[in-house]
């Protein structure tokens, strides 16, 4: 059946050209949408290098190792830095404390005087030298706001040795008096007995000791990550090559935050103060002590840390006579046997332990087990692999990891949208070119 020509200006009233605007909308969409993406993706790649690559390290470091000089009543820390200072020397735990924290001057030096008085400076009684150490732990932050992975933390120690106590008498000597013939032989003797006699001292080295916070048992390794109820084993212990010769009492322990907050658990004769912190004591050698206990926190503190002191006296009679042998009764012979009862006192600290609470997401001993075991292996820019949560990345690798999946998926969708808009600019000159045919033709080509 033969068809008539329709002119251009009437095909603007039928559907061929609003399939064809579909077609040039759809296409144009398209190109549209594949703009926005080919931004999207390319502002992400940016993003992603530019943390990446452009996450500059501050540069500046300290050169040396910093000074100390103890004083009488303080301690003074100055160090030499690369750059320009404009970060903070601060006591760990005392930012906030004035006198505890000095700031940056845009000078190439820094210092920070610690006053013994404040900012909760150990103080550590030893025997062996005979002395006190006076010590804390000084941070150094090279930003002005945050720490940063070039920050700097030193345990500074300034020790006092004992003064050594000379005792001197005087010694009168007079001319021996004169005797009798038939005295002589016996003044002789005497003389003679009297000479003979020699005196002789031996010098027995005090014992050295130390306090420990361990798991599973006295052959535990020390804890430094815990969770609340957790059991642990407190373990007093001294070395001393005098056999059978001391005798040590744990006394006057307490239970601090290293932010001047401090709670008893033992008093000065070794008494616990709270059975549900610290029970009672067991000595199982005279140079030995030891107790089991649950894990606890401050409130809102992450940290805490044991301190006592023990004191080291001679045995009496060949037994020990500790002043918490009877905890109950001791209020009544309290003067009897503590006043004297007397002793070298040293004071001994546990390793700072972080205490978890149950919900942080580290509820099993086992995940307490891998984080300490990460925290010792010092691998913090390496990939560790698990096989039960999968991998742990460092932020560095995870960065780049990123980068390259971005870039994997730019590079797909450009070449999908490339096909896509090829087919569709295929079938557009197509359907051009089947207005110019005959419709004979076109009729022929549709069936």
């Amino acid at each position: 059946m033969p068809r008539d020509k329709i002119p251009t200006s009437q095909l603007r009233l039928t559907r061929v050209f609003i399939e064809a605007l579909g077609i040039e909308s759809t296409r144009f969409l398209i190109q549209k949408m594949f703009t926005f993406k080919m931004s999207f993706f390319i502002n992400l790649t940016i993003l992603l290098t530019f943390t990446t690559i452009h996450g500059v390290i501050i540069d500046n470091l300290i050169i040396g190792e910093p000074e100390i000089e103890c004083g009488t009543d303080s301690m003074l820390v100055s160090l030499n830095t690369k750059e320009p200072f404009e970060g903070h020397v601060y006591v760990k735990g005392h930012y906030d404390t004035p006198g505890c924290r000095t700031d940056g001057t845009n000078n190439k030096t820094a210092k920070i005087s610690i006053p013994y008085s404040n900012c909760d400076v150990r103080r550590q009684r030893t025997s062996s030298p005979a002395g006190v150490f006076l010590s804390t732990i000084v941070v150094i932050t090279f930003h002005p706001m945050f720490v940063t992975k070039v920050d700097r933390a030193y345990n500074v120690k300034c020790f006092y040795m004992a003064a050594d106590k000379v005792v001197s008498s005087d010694l009168e000597v007079r001319e021996l008096p004169s005797f009798q013939s038939d005295n002589v032989q016996s003044m002789n003797s005497l003389l003679l007995s009297t000479l003979a006699t020699e005196l002789i001292t031996q010098t027995v080295e005090m014992p050295e000791c130390k306090y420990e916070v361990l798991s599973d048992g006295p052959t535990g390794q020390a804890i430094k990550y815990a969770t609340v109820g957790q059991q642990v084993y407190h373990k007093w212990s001294c070395s001393s090559e005098a056999v059978d010769v001391y005798c040590m009492t744990v006394h006057s322990c307490s239970v601090e935050d290293g932010q001047g907050r401090r709670v008893l658990l033992l008093d000065e004769n070794g008494c616990p103060q709270d059975k549900y912190l610290m029970a009672n004591l067991n000595y199982p050698t005279d140079l030995a002590a030891q107790v089991d206990s649950m894990v606890f926190k401050f409130a809102d503190k992450p940290s805490l840390f044991f301190q006592c002191q023990i004191r080291l006296s001679l045995k009496t009679d060949g037994e020990c006579k500790r002043t918490s042998d009877d905890c109950n009764t001791l209020k009544k012979m309290k003067r009897e046997i503590f006043t004297g009862k007397k002793g070298e006192n040293v004071d001994v600290f546990s390793d700072t332990m972080v205490v978890l609470d149950v919900d942080d997401g580290y509820a099993t001993l086992e995940d307490l087990k891998k984080l300490q075991a990460l925290r010792n292996s010092n691998m913090h820019d390496t990939i560790v692999t698990e096989a039960e949560n999968g991998v742990c990345l460092s932020s560095i690798s995870f960065g780049i990891l990123v980068s390259i999946v971005g870039l994997l998926l730019l590079t797909s969708i450009s070449a999908s949208v490339m096909v896509c808009l090829r087919r569709l600019s295929d079938l557009c000159c197509f359907r051009e070119n089947m207005t110019e045919l005959s419709p004979d033709m076109q009729q022929l080509l549709r069936e």
